[in-house]
């Protein structure tokens, strides 16, 4: 008898595998392990860890994550609401966790392609008795190779899954290790709070602030006399309330591959579309940003009848492009250039 609940959560879960979702992940009060980012949905008794190279998907509903979409890499975790159908189509609430795996096991018996590779009985995860168990099916015209770890804790169900194209999938296995050992169960419902976004403690260079939470892949610092400003998705500080000279940071997901030069071939494009008076003022700069390679790009663009200089400085870390925006008034803009570039230099990552 197939379980309704694990048929709709097979659905998701291959529907997961082929998409990467929303960039905001919610948070709480915890310890972060480093060069880590919740990836964990409001309301889960689990905490869900994935890297900070890695694209959080918490919108779907399901807690997890992804690295490339080309790829078909992706984490989840969800909650099963399952329990073991008795021979009268009653619920028994006895259900095992050998219940629950064998359960699991008929519905993915199922996928077209299936072939199971490695089964695990005696694994753990979050300290507590796991089954583990990797196959391969075909989804499309791909193939995927899966992992998947069950278990049960305090009367509920857990699966935890890794997904990836069968060419990728080993060379994620040591990170999805990782991910499993920072995997930790909680007793009351996470709260989805912002606390990942304050402020953490860490070494901050003298005479500057941090500006950047846990939640974003960097560690941006800006001079203690600059204001930290609200921006959707990026990092913003400006010079003052009265000079609102600025700089921004902000991380995009790109294809493997993806140079800086890729990047500002198609943004240029859009630049010159979008924006009135769009000029490049000097020629591209070989430079460093976080100990990357970066090019910094000048040019001036207009708006409702004002001037503004821009200088951009681009460079790739993982799958993101990352891109450190200074905007002012031409006559402001050579006074805060120091500022801007010690900012740049001061940027870390924090894997």
């Amino acid at each position: 008898m197939k379980h309704p609940t694990i048929t709709r959560l097979l659905c998701t879960l291959l529907a997961l595998c082929l998409l990467c979702g929303a960039l905001a992940a919610c948070s709480k009060e915890q310890e972060v392990p480093d060069g880590y980012q919740y990836a964990t949905c409001k309301g889960e008794y689990f905490l869900l860890f994935v890297p900070t190279q890695w694209t959080v998907n918490t919108e779907s509903g399901v807690s997890g994550g992804c690295y490339a979409l080309a790829e078909g890499t992706a984490v989840s975790m969800v909650e099963v609401p399952f329990d073991k159908p008795s021979v009268e189509g009653q619920a028994d609430t006895t259900a095992t966790l050998e219940d629950f795996f064998a359960a699991h096991m008929a519905e993915i018996a199922s996928l077209k392609g299936y072939r199971v590779e490695k089964q695990f009985d005696n694994t753990s995860l979050g300290g507590y008795k796991a089954k583990d168990i990797t196959y391969s099916a075909t989804v499309g015209s791909d193939v995927y190779r899966y992992r998947q770890v069950l278990t049960k804790v305090s009367g509920r169900f857990f699966l935890f899954t890794y997904s990836s194209k069968e060419d990728s999938f080993d060379g994620w296995l040591d990170t999805v290790d990782e991910i499993l050992e920072n995997v930790e169960f909680i007793a009351y419902p996470f709260e989805g709070s912002e606390d990942t976004k304050k402020i953490p403690s860490v070494e901050t260079p003298e005479d500057m602030k941090l500006v950047t939470g846990n939640d974003v892949a960097y560690r941006f610092f800006a001079p203690t006399s600059w204001v930290i400003g609200e921006a959707d998705a990026a990092a913003l500080v400006y010079a003052s309330a009265t000079d609102r000279s600025n700089v921004t940071v902000l991380g995009y997901a790109a294809p493997d591959g993806y140079s800086v030069a890729d990047y500002w071939e198609d943004v240029q494009a859009d630049y010159k579309d979008a924006l009135k008076d769009y000029t490049l003022t000097a020629e591209p700069a070989s430079s460093t940003m976080g100990g990357k390679r970066a090019t910094i790009y000048e040019y001036t663009y207009s708006l409702s009848g004002v001037t503004y200089k821009c200088r951009q400085a681009i460079c790739v870390y993982g799958y993101m492009i990352v891109v450190m925006t200074y905007t002012a008034l031409p006559e402001n803009y050579d006074a805060h250039l120091p500022e801007v570039e010690q900012m740049q230099q001061a940027l870390t990552f924090r894997r």
